[in-house]
């Protein structure tokens, strides 16, 4: 009884934070967060400012000089999925957990908005296994089902564990169907070979003609650290416990050095291919995070 009962606090916490924040970014507005997929066009309406520019037929305006935007039937009916990597440096930093913490409540509020709009929503947790996944449904129940299994994942003990995102995603690309919104949540802290996998996948995913949004979830502790002269940083790799001992001041030089690499290899490879790509540091509020990606 007692463990029933602190499970449902635990639950009523992530059901909370979303609602709140859901509320505050909603408040007094009526239109979607999300736009769905049809294929029966309703009408043309003249351009008012504040209209989202998505809607907008450029080829018309070319014709015409006039803006319009362009209207659907059933234009919310969606359905999302949200892949979550719970890889070791996910679980970073240590003290707070922030990346993973963040990246949940994230997935909580989003969850609430689709809810709120009567859209499907379903949850794969990965680490070197799918350990979670969750079907599409948009019932109340459902929402509190999914509270309840991302306040487990947050109790996982096991941290040296190398995340299966890229090969589990590659073997979801059917099951997935077409016209859904996929929502990715990773640090991107992947080889070569995986990284490799992961870009194919993603490929694959979207020539199903589903939109895939990329949450890059980073915290400002893996880029810059504020030291003293003569501090000494040991830094632990937690996917192969990898020791590596540098001064403060060379730390950060080689940080800002591997940002670059890590730009240039693993960012500028997501929007070359046309995925929409969010990079969020988790030191940022809850719901500056959110603004950024809706």
């Amino acid at each position: 009884m007692l463990r029933k009962v602190a499970e449902e606090q635990a639950s009523n916490t992530l059901a909370i934070i979303a609602e709140e924040i859901s509320h505050e970014l909603y408040h007094g507005k009526h239109r979607s967060a999300f736009h769905g997929y049809s294929s029966e066009f309703k009408e043309y309406k003249a351009y008012q400012i504040g209209d989202n520019l998505k809607q907008v037929d450029w080829k018309l305006y070319g014709r015409t000089d006039k803006l319009f935007t362009k209207h659907f039937h059933d234009e919310s009916n969606i359905s999302a999925y949200f892949f979550l990597d719970l890889s070791s440096s996910m679980f970073f930093p240590r003290e707070d957990l922030a990346k993973i913490n963040k990246s949940i409540q994230m997935i909580a509020v989003l969850c609430k908005i689709l809810q709120k709009q009567r859209d499907k929503f379903g949850i794969l947790g990965i680490s070197n296994e799918l350990i979670w996944e969750s079907p599409l449904s948009n019932t109340q129940g459902h929402l509190h089902e999914i509270y309840s299994q991302l306040e487990d994942l947050l109790k996982r003990e096991s941290v040296e564990e190398i995340s299966q995102l890229p090969s589990i995603l590659s073997n979801k690309v059917s099951a997935i169907g077409q016209r859904k919104i996929v929502f990715i949540l990773t640090d991107l802290l992947m080889n070569d070979k995986e990284y490799a996998l992961f870009l194919q996948s993603l490929s694959e995913i979207k020539a199903n003609k589903n939109t895939i949004k990329i949450l890059h979830v980073w915290d400002q502790s893996e880029r810059q650290q504020e030291f003293k002269p003569g501090n000494i940083l040991q830094y632990k790799d937690i996917e192969t416990n990898q020791v590596l001992s540098l001064p403060m001041e060379e730390w950060n030089q080689l940080q800002t050095k591997q940002q670059s690499i890590f730009i240039d290899q693993r960012i500028n490879p997501l929007l070359s291919k046309g995925f929409q790509y969010h990079s969020l540091c988790v030191n940022e509020s809850l719901f500056e995070l959110i603004r950024q990606v809706i």
